[in-house]
């Protein structure tokens, strides 16, 4: 994987509502409504809590996620994990002690799942994405 050359930090106290596209690796300990996307590396520390979808090369979750992962390498959820929807990727790694509910699928590299391929609507059908709306209605 192909290192980043800087991290965008989403600081606890922090809440937004959006979505966040980003050329850089992600770590996020705030609040965010919204989907993540990024060709790089994403951490959800242990203060942070993402309700949307989040679109990575790689991710470690560590605090709160209510959504689907589209990770093209490693899913990985530590013990302080919580997580609750789909993962698609080519390896996941979970954790004794984390809470997750998950469906979990193999990452097809030749572009979405068909699931994911489904449920965009006009987007590219790499990165489907739910609507804000949507997601600030999930529990």
């Amino acid at each position: 994987m192909e290192m980043a050359s800087a991290t965008s930090v989403f600081a606890p106290g922090l809440s937004i509502i959006g979505d966040i596209e980003a050329t850089s690796d992600i770590r996020i300990e705030g609040d965010i409504c919204g989907n993540v996307v990024t060709k790089k590396k994403v951490i959800v520390g242990v203060s942070g809590k993402v309700k949307g979808d989040i679109h990575a090369s790689e991710i470690c979750v560590m605090g709160e996620v209510l959504g689907d992962l589209y990770i093209q390498g490693l899913a990985r959820f530590t013990a302080e994990a919580t997580m609750k929807g789909t993962v698609c990727s080519e390896k996941i790694g979970i954790e004794a002690g984390a809470d997750v509910e998950l469906t979990v699928s193999k990452f097809n590299k030749g572009g979405a799942t068909e699931r994911s391929a489904k449920s965009q609507k006009g987007n590219d059908p790499n990165t489907p994405r739910r609507p804000v709306e949507e997601l600030m209605k999930m529990d």
